[in-house]
């Protein structure tokens, strides 16, 4: 019981202490509704390293079950290693290896230098096992090793040779967000222009000049919009987990500072296509035109995202297949965070026309007219290579297209963009559109030709013309600082090429590429038949936002509604209790069964209808009694006599009372007068009292290890005989105290027999 309080200590007190920041050792510790958040915190952890993107990092979020699994590990080997049991050598090790699994269970398929950590643990265990289970020669050091080499030539070399499929419980789990409801992030893109044209949206301290800004990637289309999720094949819909940290939480709110981490991806200017920078850290400040959206602005492949202030980090959600994150409760105004980033090289457009399409297989999209796949063979069919594919679709629709946001003062352009939007556009004199039209018009037409593609909504640096310029970047206080309004926002295409991955292509017009009020580029009215399938959208999909006093409102009836019960609550602790004290209850439930069983024996033998054979069953029930105590070693195939007499050596308080049952038993079985009821009941009030008296001598302890074990199994008798089948050394001092205990007796019962005569 104290080392299961110490280890009750070490898990809710001293762990939380080392891993949760402000956590001290206060009263509270022990508290329920404590002790119910840090397993609630536990759990999360592990569910955590199963979800998170790697690197997890070492902060509150995974150190938890880190914490538990050495805790734990620790006290099974060290239990292990003290004991003394023979034959249990070899039982140290089963701890550090099950742990070893564990971890692996909870890490990635490439793990952690996983040779490296085996090799260390069989240089580690095979000398400490053999040492202990008395293998270990010292005079053959030379042989032990050449075992130890051929240990771990043999470790290594199978590592080596065999196929690596690790069982991982990451590509088992799906984490429990859920983007199939999401609305379309590129519906909503006129709405920056509409509401935030000049206001500042996002900061970014030290991102390399000309450099895009991604938020969402889409990689579904249903006919009606593009989005992250809800593919007919489910090819295409990116998988978001946790973000890993890589690095702890900051709570520093200076948001203008970040340093420069070198690395071997070098990135490209979008204009020149030479080199601009290496990999770096980028801190992105939130503005007014992003607060409450949740798609979260980052550049590059990034490999760490650290949020500041009071940003919590298991809100964030990142797809490792389209390099986007997500936010879901919404960003706020403000909110800082630090990402550490690869970014991604944009090669020349010589070397992109020399690229082949990469082979990677992408969801089908729905519904897409005829004419869209007829007009990109037209334009990029005469081409050989992916990359000529692309920027000729590319070029085309930059170079023959209209820009327009359709706002008031501009030329008319419907929103959206959808088979009916961009068939309409095709069917006028001329194309009018922006990014949310033209981006989805080329990623189909690509998807058309073969070519792996997929939609991005982000922001970028504009020049005049709406073009990507690297003169919005200034140079303030030794950091480069970016801002972007609303008229940044902007969708381009990302095709996948070999050699290169995932390029990005801005399809759109100029800006200033608009009609004239003479031009009448208005498309026609008259939906096309050749339209595989899909209605035609009225009214763009937009994302409806509550007002505030609506949201605020809905949020309190929510909670009000979601409040437990007291008893759930209880329920909880309870399933909490019973989940940490298992090995207690076990042992609990089995010293319950035994006394039961002991009480239901004892009960029967009672209840003997036959008088005679009720108090013969007594007195073999005080026998069993002796002997399961271990107050009288009475041999069983002896007479009532006999027995009643090596009672009273072994047991002289009772002595007297012992003779009298074993004479009143004999006399019910053999005498000519048969006994009554009455006789036996007056029999077992005498027995009651014997076994009362002999238990009076017993310690507490040997009096409940006796109620609690049946009454079959003699406790110190069976634990000696184990003893003695497993340490001869035990087995030998056990028989010379028997024999010592042996002549003790003897010569009492001699100087016993002397002072009578």
């Amino acid at each position: 019981m104290a080392t299961l309080a110490f280890m009750m200590l070490c898990q809710f007190l001293i762990g939380p202490a080392l891993v949760f920041p402000g956590v001290t050792g206060d009263t509270a510790a022990f508290a329920v509704g404590t002790i119910t958040q840090r397993w609630n915190q536990l759990l999360a952890s592990y569910k955590y390293l199963i979800s998170a993107t790697p690197p997890v990092g070492t902060d509150a979020m995974s150190l938890p079950a880190v914490w538990t699994m050495a805790l734990w590990c620790a006290l099974a080997a060290s239990s292990a290693a003290l004991s003394h049991i023979a034959g249990f050598g070899v039982a140290p090790a089963i701890p550090i290896l099950v742990t070893f699994a564990l971890s692996a269970l909870l890490g990635t398929k490439d793990g952690w230098h996983a040779g490296l950590l085996g090799a260390a643990a069989i240089a580690v265990l095979l000398p400490w096992t053999a040492a202990r289970c008395g293998w270990r020669r010292p005079r053959r050091w030379l042989a032990s090793l050449l075992v130890l080499t051929l240990a771990l030539g043999a470790g290594l070399g199978s590592c080596r040779l065999m196929p690596h499929h690790r069982f991982v419980l990451r590509d088992h789990y799906e984490p429990p967000l859920i983007m199939r409801d999401t609305t379309s992030p590129l519906a909503g893109m006129r709405t920056f222009v509409k509401e935030h044209r000049n206001d500042t949206i996002l900061t970014a301290y030290d991102l390399p000049a000309a450099t895009p800004v991604r938020m969402a990637v889409m990689t579904c289309f249903d006919g009606n919009v593009w989005n992250v999720a809800g593919c007919a094949d489910e090819r295409g819909t990116a998988t978001y987990r946790v973000m890993g940290s890589g690095a702890s939480d900051t709570t520093k709110s200076d948001t203008t500072k970040s340093s420069t981490a070198k690395s071997d991806t070098t990135a490209y200017s979008a204009e020149t296509g030479t080199a601009s920078g290496n990999g770096t850290t980028v801190t992105f400040a939130i503005g007014k035109g992003l607060s409450g959206h949740s798609w979260l602005p980052i550049a590059g492949t990034p490999n760490g995202i650290t949020m500041q202030g009071h940003a919590d980090r298991r809100n964030l959600f990142y797809s490792a297949e389209t390099n986007a994150a997500i936010y879901p409760t919404g960003m706020e105004e403000g909110m800082v965070y630090t990402v550490g980033t690869m970014l991604r090289p944009i090669p020349k457009n010589t070397d992109i026309a020399a690229a082949v399409g990469a082979k990677t297989t992408v969801s089908s999209a729905d519904s897409v007219p005829r004419e869209i796949g007829a007009l990109a063979s037209g334009i990029a069919g005469g081409q050989t290579t992916g990359g000529a594919m692309a920027l000729a679709l590319s070029t085309w629709l930059h170079s023959e297209g209209w820009f327009s946001h359709g706002l008031q003062g501009e030329h008319p352009s419907m929103a959206g963009h959808g088979s009916h939007r961009l068939l309409s556009m095709l069917q006028g004199s001329g194309m009018v559109g922006d990014g949310e039209q033209y981006a989805s018009l080329m990623a189909l037409m690509a998807r058309e030709l073969g070519l792996p593609s997929r939609v991005v909504l982000g922001v970028i640096p504009k020049d005049g013309n709406g073009m990507l310029s690297s003169t919005r970047a200034k140079q303030i206080d030794g950091h480069t600082v970016t801002e972007f309004t609303g008229n940044d926002i902007e969708a381009w295409v990302e095709i996948e090429l070999e050699r290169f991955g995932w390029v990005p292509f801005f399809p759109t017009p100029k800006e200033t590429k608009t009609p004239d009020e003479s031009q009448d580029l208005t498309p026609t009215s008259v939906e096309s038949p050749l339209v595989r399938s899909s209605p035609s959208l009225a009214d763009p999909l937009r994302e409806e936002r509550d007002p505030p006093d609506q949201a605020q409102q809905r949020e309190r009836n929510t909670s009000a509604s979601e409040k437990p019960r007291a008893w759930h609550a209880f329920l909880r602790i309870a399933g909490v209790v019973v989940l940490c004290l298992g090995p207690v209850w076990l042992v609990g439930i089995a010293a319950g069964l035994a006394l039961l069983y002991n009480a239901f024996r004892v009960r029967r033998a009672r209840r003997i209808p036959v008088p005679r054979l009720c108090m013969a069953a007594g007195w073999r029930m005080l026998v069993e009694h002796l002997r399961h105590t271990d107050l009288a070693d009475v041999p069983l195939n002896r007479t009532r006599r006999m027995q009643a007499s090596i009672i009273e050596r072994q047991c002289p308080a009772i002595a007297g009372m012992v003779r009298q049952l074993a004479d009143a038993a004999d006399a019910a079985a053999f005498a000519d007068a048969q006994a009554t009821a009455t006789d036996a009941v007056a029999y077992w009030r005498q027995l009651d009292q014997v076994r009362s008296a002999a238990s009076a001598s017993l310690t507490p302890a040997h009096r409940w290890l006796a109620l609690t074990t049946p009454l079959p199994l003699r406790p110190q008798r069976f634990a000696r005989s184990v003893a003695q089948r497993l340490r001869p050394a035990a087995q030998s001092r056990i028989v010379q105290a028997q024999r010592r205990g042996s002549r003790t007796r003897r010569q009492a019962n001699a100087t016993e027999h002397t002072n009578k005569h």
